[in-house]
Protein backbone atom coordinates (compact mmCIF):
# COMPACT_ATOMS: atom_id res chain seq x y z
CA UNK A 1 0.00 0.00 0.00
CA UNK A 2 3.24 2.35 0.04
CA UNK A 3 1.29 4.17 -3.58
CA UNK A 4 -1.06 5.70 -1.19
CA UNK A 5 -0.41 7.97 1.28
CA UNK A 6 -2.24 8.66 4.88
CA UNK A 7 -4.10 11.26 3.62
CA UNK A 8 -5.07 9.48 0.65
CA UNK A 9 -5.99 6.55 2.72
CA UNK A 10 -8.07 8.30 5.25
CA UNK A 11 -10.02 10.38 2.26
CA UNK A 12 -10.84 7.37 0.34
CA UNK A 13 -11.23 3.94 2.36
CA UNK A 14 -13.13 2.90 5.38
CA UNK A 15 -11.35 3.98 8.05
CA UNK A 16 -12.73 3.33 11.57
CA UNK A 17 -10.03 3.81 13.78
CA UNK A 18 -6.81 5.50 13.72
CA UNK A 19 -4.36 4.40 16.36
CA UNK A 20 -0.86 4.68 18.21
CA UNK A 21 1.67 2.28 16.90
CA UNK A 22 5.34 2.46 18.17
CA UNK A 23 8.14 0.86 15.88
CA UNK A 24 11.60 2.01 15.62
CA UNK A 25 9.80 3.41 12.59
CA UNK A 26 6.21 3.92 12.68
CA UNK A 27 4.26 6.01 15.44
CA UNK A 28 0.71 4.97 14.61
CA UNK A 29 -1.61 2.92 12.06
CA UNK A 30 -4.56 3.83 9.95
CA UNK A 31 -6.76 1.39 10.46
CA UNK A 32 -9.34 0.38 7.45
CA UNK A 33 -12.44 -2.02 7.01
CA UNK A 34 -11.09 -2.41 2.76
CA UNK A 35 -7.32 -2.18 3.05
CA UNK A 36 -6.23 -3.35 6.86
CA UNK A 37 -3.93 -1.65 8.82
CA UNK A 38 -1.56 1.27 7.08
CA UNK A 39 1.59 1.57 9.31
CA UNK A 40 2.75 5.56 9.38
CA UNK A 41 5.30 7.45 10.84
CA UNK A 42 3.18 10.12 11.93
CA UNK A 43 1.42 9.85 15.34
CA UNK A 44 -2.10 9.85 15.48
CA UNK A 45 -2.17 13.97 16.35
CA UNK A 46 -0.41 14.78 13.00
CA UNK A 47 -2.88 12.12 10.76
CA UNK A 48 -5.91 13.72 12.63
CA UNK A 49 -4.54 17.09 12.16
CA UNK A 50 -4.17 16.26 8.14
CA UNK A 51 -7.85 15.33 7.75
CA UNK A 52 -9.55 18.06 9.34
CA UNK A 53 -6.88 20.65 7.40
CA UNK A 54 -8.46 18.58 4.25
CA UNK A 55 -11.82 19.57 5.69
CA UNK A 56 -11.41 23.12 6.33
CA UNK A 57 -10.07 23.37 9.89
CA UNK A 58 -7.08 22.34 12.04
CA UNK A 59 -7.10 19.74 14.81
CA UNK A 60 -6.74 22.32 17.47
CA UNK A 61 -9.95 24.40 15.82
CA UNK A 62 -11.92 21.60 15.55
CA UNK A 63 -10.87 20.65 19.75
CA UNK A 64 -12.17 24.38 20.35
CA UNK A 65 -15.28 24.18 18.75
CA UNK A 66 -16.33 20.75 20.47
CA UNK A 67 -14.93 22.60 24.13
CA UNK A 68 -17.56 25.30 23.10
CA UNK A 69 -20.49 23.55 21.72
CA UNK A 70 -20.33 20.57 24.72
CA UNK A 71 -19.04 22.63 27.01
CA UNK A 72 -16.38 19.71 28.17
CA UNK A 73 -12.77 20.42 28.29
CA UNK A 74 -11.44 17.19 28.56
CA UNK A 75 -10.58 15.21 25.55
CA UNK A 76 -13.58 16.38 23.57
CA UNK A 77 -14.67 14.18 20.35
CA UNK A 78 -14.10 16.23 17.27
CA UNK A 79 -16.28 16.89 14.17
CA UNK A 80 -13.99 15.92 11.10
CA UNK A 81 -16.28 16.73 8.30
CA UNK A 82 -19.56 18.30 8.81
CA UNK A 83 -20.86 17.29 4.96
CA UNK A 84 -19.76 14.16 5.12
CA UNK A 85 -20.80 13.67 9.07
CA UNK A 86 -17.75 12.13 9.86
CA UNK A 87 -16.87 12.23 13.61
CA UNK A 88 -13.91 10.87 15.88
CA UNK A 89 -13.82 9.78 19.33
CA UNK A 90 -10.71 9.75 21.56
CA UNK A 91 -10.35 6.91 24.32
CA UNK A 92 -7.62 6.56 26.26
CA UNK A 93 -6.01 3.24 24.85
CA UNK A 94 -3.85 0.59 27.30
CA UNK A 95 -0.32 0.80 27.86
CA UNK A 96 0.11 4.30 25.41
CA UNK A 97 0.33 7.74 25.87
CA UNK A 98 -1.80 8.97 22.35
CA UNK A 99 -5.34 8.23 22.13
CA UNK A 100 -6.89 6.00 20.28
CA UNK A 101 -9.16 7.87 17.86
CA UNK A 102 -12.37 5.75 17.12
CA UNK A 103 -14.56 7.18 13.43
CA UNK A 104 -16.69 4.19 13.15
CA UNK A 105 -19.13 4.64 16.36
CA UNK A 106 -21.09 1.61 15.48
CA UNK A 107 -18.58 -0.31 17.68
CA UNK A 108 -19.73 -2.57 19.91
CA UNK A 109 -18.66 -2.71 23.99
CA UNK A 110 -17.37 -5.71 26.22
CA UNK A 111 -16.51 -4.87 30.26
CA UNK A 112 -13.52 -6.50 31.40
CA UNK A 113 -13.92 -4.55 35.05
CA UNK A 114 -14.91 -1.21 36.27
CA UNK A 115 -12.02 0.81 34.63
CA UNK A 116 -11.19 -1.26 31.75
CA UNK A 117 -13.60 -2.29 28.44
CA UNK A 118 -12.99 -3.42 24.95
CA UNK A 119 -14.40 -1.80 21.95
CA UNK A 120 -14.93 -4.48 19.58
CA UNK A 121 -15.59 -3.49 15.80
CA UNK A 122 -17.05 -5.42 13.08
CA UNK A 123 -14.01 -7.22 11.60
CA UNK A 124 -13.62 -8.35 15.43
CA UNK A 125 -10.94 -5.70 15.91
CA UNK A 126 -10.69 -5.28 19.67
CA UNK A 127 -8.71 -2.57 21.93
CA UNK A 128 -8.75 -2.73 25.43
CA UNK A 129 -9.31 0.46 26.61
CA UNK A 130 -8.78 2.70 29.94
CA UNK A 131 -12.22 3.60 30.80
CA UNK A 132 -15.29 1.97 32.01
CA UNK A 133 -18.23 0.56 29.47
CA UNK A 134 -20.63 3.65 30.94
CA UNK A 135 -17.78 6.29 30.01
CA UNK A 136 -16.83 4.80 27.03
CA UNK A 137 -20.81 5.01 25.76
CA UNK A 138 -21.09 8.58 27.29
CA UNK A 139 -18.36 9.86 24.76
CA UNK A 140 -19.45 8.16 21.46
CA UNK A 141 -23.14 9.60 22.61
CA UNK A 142 -21.47 12.98 22.79
CA UNK A 143 -19.64 12.42 19.60
CA UNK A 144 -23.52 11.59 18.15
CA UNK A 145 -24.44 14.78 20.15
CA UNK A 146 -21.97 17.26 18.47
CA UNK A 147 -22.83 16.05 14.92
CA UNK A 148 -26.52 16.07 15.33
CA UNK A 149 -25.48 20.15 16.77
CA UNK A 150 -23.51 20.73 13.59
CA UNK A 151 -25.59 19.78 10.75
CA UNK A 152 -28.41 21.11 12.20
CA UNK A 153 -26.76 24.08 12.77
CA UNK A 154 -24.87 24.14 8.72
CA UNK A 155 -28.19 23.38 7.65
CA UNK A 156 -30.48 26.26 9.02
CA UNK A 157 -31.67 29.05 6.90
CA UNK A 158 -29.24 32.31 7.37
CA UNK A 159 -30.36 35.42 8.30
CA UNK A 160 -27.63 36.67 5.56
CA UNK A 161 -27.00 34.51 2.35
CA UNK A 162 -23.92 34.31 1.09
Amino acid sequence: MNEFNELDMMKNFNVFAITPFYTEVHSSQVLTYDYGKIASTKNTYQLLDDICIYFGSDLNGRLKSARRILRKRKNPPIIISEERGIVACQFPYKDYREPLWVIDLTFKVQPVDKNHCYIIFHNNERFLIRLSAEKVWERRRLALALLCETKYISGRRRFINL
